[in-house]
């Protein structure tokens, strides 16, 4: 297995859209890390430069010691998972695994042990005379991951291996690729739209927007301290309520004015106002956790009307009107939570977020 290394990584089209810029990350042996952004945010055009699909407009591209900007694809000792799955129709479960070391001319005794290896690992034991249309979803999914980790690859790419999969079903897979990753120690690269996937699988995550790089840190950190409110409002879900107003100075401390209302910050928010605040109009961010809910009023609390609750089984929520915004509250389940009354919202000490507007 290697280590990868992005410095400075872009990519430019020649109609000249910016895809990535300045990307900067140094993954570790044996990490799994997951890169994640919405739609058009440049994390599989990353993805695929690492493979070698897409050229590198600047910077380099390191592979273990070797810098690897120029390097085929087929020598990289990279292997990579696709969306599609891309199975051979024809040829059977054993023959679509054992492709890829047929291909290197690898001799056939070893083929055949790493294709039983596989079927083991994957739980795959019985099926490989059969062809990917005799399979499930997650079983032709469990064949690619096959496929890739059969040529030993010092880094494997999986680019939303999951995505075409029902909901029952990832959650299934999504323990596999953990108990699998534990067991090989892979170095592990991971693209996907889904922030619950990235947060349950990952050593690390890759937050990304518009081609930049927005934070990097454990799930604790990009979900408990965020860098700012796009990664806020990004990782979580739901996603954390966010409120509009202005920041006034009152001596020592600091009030948030909103709609007429003000409510008093906490003084340990001091020293993040003065690192990171420019100006005087914010943005508070809570999530839905960190709410203490009340019917009766509590001094220096956010008002708000109760509209609705919503019920997710373990979880119920109540959307709370703020400022003419709703915003998510969780509560206690089957509490028959009372609408259409004023709430009065307390953010939990230290569990709250401000950001510049």
């Amino acid at each position: 297995m290697a280590g990868l290394t992005l410095k400075n990584i872009q990519k430019i089209y020649p109609n000249g859209y910016h895809a990535v810029k300045d990307l900067n990350i140094d993954i570790k042996d044996g990490e799994f890390v997951s890169l994640v952004g919405p739609s058009g945010c440049g994390k599989t055009t990353t993805l695929r430069m690492i493979a070698g699909l897409e050229s590198i407009s600047g910077g380099e591209l390191w592979i273990g010691d070797k810098l690897a900007n120029n390097v085929a694809p087929k020598d990289r000792g990279i292997a990579m998972v696709f969306q599609s799955y891309a199975l051979f129709p024809h040829m059977t479960v054993a023959a679509n695994i054992g492709f890829g070391l047929k291909i290197k001319k690898v001799e056939k005794k070893i083929i055949n042990e790493k294709i039983e290896w596989a079927l083991d690992l994957l739980d795959l034991n019985g099926l490989g005379d059969r062809k990917p249309s005799q399979l499930s979803g997650g079983q032709r999914q469990r064949v690619a991951l096959g496929r890739a980790l059969v040529l030993d690859p010092e880094v494997l790419l999986l680019d939303e291996p999951l995505s075409n999969l029902d909901a029952k079903l990832r959650i299934k897979m999504r323990t596999e690729l953990k108990r699998i990753h534990k067991q090989l120690k892979s170095t592990i690269i991971y693209v996907t739209h889904d922030q619950a996937e990235a947060m349950t699988l990952s050593d690390r995550i890759v937050v990304m927007k518009k081609g930049e790089l927005m934070q990097i840190g454990s799930p604790s950190e990009v979900y408990n301290k965020p860098a700012n409110k796009f990664v806020a409002g990004f990782i979580g879900s739901p996603p954390m309520n966010f409120i509009e107003g202005e920041l006034i100075k009152d001596g020592e401390n600091y009030i948030f004015k909103y709609n007429g209302n003000v409510y008093k910050l906490p003084s340990y928010l001091k020293d993040v106002i003065k690192e990171k605040i420019k100006g005087k109009e914010v943005v508070l961010g809570v999530r839905p956790e960190d709410f203490e809910i009340s019917l009766q009023p509590i001094e220096n609390a956010i008002e708000g009307m109760s509209i609705v609750t919503e019920t997710l089984g373990s979880d119920d929520y109540v959307a709370v009107e703020v400022n003419k915004k709703l915003l998510s509250v969780r509560i206690e389940p089957d509490s028959n939570f009372p609408l259409d009354r004023k709430v009065y919202l307390t953010p939990k000490e230290e569990k709250f977020h401000i950001f510049n507007k």
